[in-house]
């Protein structure tokens, strides 16, 4: 039984080395979704700061960093459900959260999750050129 505990022990070590993932660093990034219903946006990041434009002016959200691979955006601004639906309302009562999973070059593959076992879309984070 001592055998299996080390051996997972050192597996699970193994496998958090091997990940390959970073946060996002301050700059502009273009995110593409990989569902072709969304449309890509550009962002900002500066420092705990992740920024968005909108036809309605620039918004700004805290970055909440949850693990070396993760975090979710904070923004305090109330959101006008009239023209959600149902399931996006549902989404906007929740926390999701970006997880990095690959990094390769100026590219930042993500998951944005829900919780561990719902996703909200597949993307990737893409560096621009200052």
């Amino acid at each position: 039984m001592e055998k299996y505990l080390i051996l997972f022990i050192i597996s699970l070590s193994f496998s958090s080395f091997g990940q390959n993932c970073s946060m996002l660093k301050n700059g502009k990034y273009e995110i593409q979704y990989d569902a072709k219903e969304r449309n890509s946006s550009l962002i900002e990041i500066n420092g705990n700061h992740y920024y968005t434009d909108h036809d309605d002016g620039k918004k700004d959200y805290e970055i909440i960093t949850l693990s070396n691979c993760s975090f979710r955006l904070k923004n305090n601004e109330k959101v006008d459900e009239s023209k959600l639906t149902e399931f996006q309302k549902i989404i906007s009562k929740q926390k999701p959260y970006f997880e990095i999973i690959k990094v390769e070059g100026s590219v930042y593959y993500f998951v944005c999750r829900i919780d561990l076992h719902v996703q909200c879309g597949t993307g990737k984070f893409i560096k621009k050129e200052e």
